[in-house]
């Protein structure tokens, strides 16, 4: 945009040095002719760009296309300045040539544009010349600073572009640091739930049912003292009552500290020779589900390693609007996996349906090799006696 308003600056300044010219019939033609060749430097100068652009595809019609701009250009301008030898009045827009001339890079012609300005001196018209030799140098000069300008323009945009990569890289890691901080937390809040569970189990239970048994002992004891018997009756309540209330508070816990996504990546890891992946996508598994799939999942890399020999397994959970999709694949032998008497599948098919789900066993669709068991649970679930 900077070189447009120049070269419109430039064409402006041209006309008031036509006065200066003999009167002649090229001093009329002088302004269109400045026009078309200025306006045919700027088109064929953006075309270039866009063939080199173009060309890097190694494409041969944009290849073509820059070599024929190439030559062309500095043809157009060093016509100009012949002819501005042969007609005088046409050095009135030399300045607009040279500024094209050095704001295209057109070679030597950055520096020959002066010798077009002879055949004005030559005639009589020194004032033309100086002044268009005067104004010439100036289009130099700021055809130079336009393009330092449309450089500097290009870098800054390649140093915003670089920046804006930067920070969105920046901020996807920091996104990404951020989510595994909190499943590192979540796995620590999940692991000592469940140490704290099964302390309380281990040590506070049978502390408690060890208490109970003895009141109980020494109720029977105290048969024929109805005071004391009574007493102890009304302790042990209160023992029974806390042991309740331990023993649903570890309960609790436990299912607090229940992660399936871990549990299935744990348990996948449990079996030596099976290269397992799990894909997990489910956001709000409920516990009935979680506990099905992982029990489908044991028996399933069960029965594909010890009677399929799988070495590979792919689990996949995956969460749909209204239902659950359990999809487990392996690279086994599909007629050899379904176990001593069919108990394994039979039991993997009863967690499924229990919960209103599907469940479906059978090989892989050839070309592939292996077998797939497949299983829904639906969100809405009627849990079957």
């Amino acid at each position: 945009m900077d070189r447009i308003v120049d070269e419109i600056v430039l064409f402006g300044l041209g006309l008031p040095l036509l006065l200066l010219a003999p009167a002649a019939p090229a001093a009329v033609a002088a302004p269109l002719l400045a026009l078309i060749a200025t306006g045919v430097l700027e088109l064929l100068d953006r075309g270039e760009g866009g063939a080199q652009r173009q060309a890097s595809a190694s494409a041969a019609s944009p290849v073509r296309a820059a070599r024929f701009i190439r030559v062309a250009r500095p043809a157009i301008a060093a016509a100009y300045l012949i002819a501005a030898l042969a007609a005088p009045a046409l050095a009135a827009f030399v300045p607009l040539l040279a500024y094209a001339a050095v704001a295209q890079n057109l070679g030597p012609l950055r520096f020959l544009w002066p010798a077009a300005l002879l055949g004005a001196a030559v005639s009589g018209s020194g004032a033309l010349a100086a002044a268009a030799l005067l104004l010439g140098a100036l289009a130099c000069l700021a055809a130079r600073r336009a393009t330092k300008v449309q450089t500097e323009r290009a870098s800054l945009r390649q140093w915003r572009d670089a920046v804006q990569e930067d920070r969105l890289a920046l901020a996807e890691r920091t996104r990404d640091l951020a989510e595994r901080q909190d499943l590192e937390v979540s796995c620590a809040v999940l692991a000592e739930r469940a140490r704290i569970a099964r302390e309380i189990h281990d040590n506070v239970g049978h502390l408690l049912t060890r208490s109970v048994l003895q009141m109980e002992a020494l109720a029977v004891t105290h048969e024929d003292d109805p005071a004391l018997a009574k007493e102890l009756a009304a302790v042990g309540a209160t023992l029974h009552k806390a042991l309740g209330t331990v023993r649903a508070s570890v309960h609790d816990l436990h299912d607090e500290a229940f992660d399936p996504q871990t549990t299935l990546a744990d348990l996948i890891g449990e079996f030596p020779g099976i290269a397992g992946t799990l894909a997990f996508e489910a956001e709000s598994l409920p516990r009935p589900v979680a506990l099905a799939v992982v029990a489908i999942v044991r028996e399933a890399l069960a029965n594909a390693r010890t009677h399929g020999r799988a070495t590979s397994v792919a689990v996949s959970l995956l969460e749909f609007p209204g239902f659950y999709q359990l999809a487990i694949e392996d690279n086994g032998r599909a007629a050899n996996l379904v176990g001593e008497g069919g108990l394994g599948l039979a039991s993997m098919e009863e967690r499924a349906t229990a919960l209103g789900g599907t469940f479906s066993f059978g090989p892989l669709p050839p070309p592939r090799t292996g077998s797939r068991v497949f299983a829904t649970f639906p969100k809405t679930q009627e849990v079957r006696p």
